[in-house]
């Protein structure tokens, strides 16, 4: 039985390349369509997926659909994506860790070995951009890094 990845914000980009990258990745992927629906769809997931762009189907920001999923399943692993490079996301994660009181480990494709070993637990913020599914060895990376995030 394949594990369960929730869109728990969706944006074009994280429907369009990152559902089809989980399902290459071997997760089966669930779409949040309501924030009212968070605490039924997160039951038994192995992970989120939360998208840090402006605009989302879930009408709450990334940091509200964070907050609200901490509440919810606070052990369940989270990947932020967006079009931005991992450096220019940074300071919105940081934001997001800060505003929830999570003391974070931030992890990217560029992960030394230490960094990827605090994969898996909720305090690990896992961030892709959309360029790292751009090559088939940074998708390959990305994969590898994504089924330790959520297992």
């Amino acid at each position: 039985m394949a594990k369960t990845v929730l869109i728990a914000r969706p944006h074009t980009f994280i429907v369009s390349d990152m559902k089809p990258f989980l399902e290459e990745s071997g997760f089966e992927t669930g779409k949040l369509e309501n924030i009212d629906d968070l605490q039924r769809r997160v039951a038994g997931v192995s992970g989120a997926v939360i998208s840090l762009a402006l605009s989302s189907s879930v009408a709450d920001s990334a940091e509200g659909v964070f907050l609200k999923l901490m509440k919810a399943a606070p052990k369940v692993p989270v990947l932020f994506a967006s079009m931005l490079s991992f450096q220019q996301a940074r300071s919105g994660l940081e934001r997001i860790a800060s505003s929830s009181g999570v003391q974070v480990n931030l992890v990217s494709l560029e992960a030394t070995p230490v960094e990827a070993s605090l994969l898996g637990r909720q305090e690990t913020f896992l961030y892709l951009s959309k360029d790292d599914l751009s090559s088939t060895e940074r998708r390959a990376l990305a994969s590898r890094l994504v089924q330790r995030h959520f297992r």
